[in-house]
């Protein structure tokens, strides 16, 4: 779970979101990056080491559904954390 608080860490300045929703953003990255796809049910799988597979289907269905995503806020948090130089 080490690399969950170091997710929720690095994005928790960028992003103006309480601990559960960066908890699960930080969750559905390490499953994409495990998985590497974006399938529920896959990604599913990997959350189930934290909760039954079923109710990891559940949660991540219902905050792909209910949780509005402010993309520009994520771009802003990877940018700064990728170091990338100005030109």
């Amino acid at each position: 779970m080490n690399e969950i608080t170091r997710i929720q860490a690095a994005l928790q300045p960028h992003l103006p979101w309480h601990g559960a929703q960066l908890t699960s953003v930080a969750l559905f990255l390490v499953a994409v990056f495990r998985v590497e796809t974006v399938n529920l049910d896959k990604l599913a799988s990997v959350f189930a080491n934290r909760v039954q597979s079923a109710s990891s289907h559940k949660r991540l269905t219902r905050f792909s559904r209910s949780f509005a995503v402010d993309f520009e806020a994520i771009a802003r948090a990877v940018v700064s954390r990728s170091q990338i130089p100005q030109p």
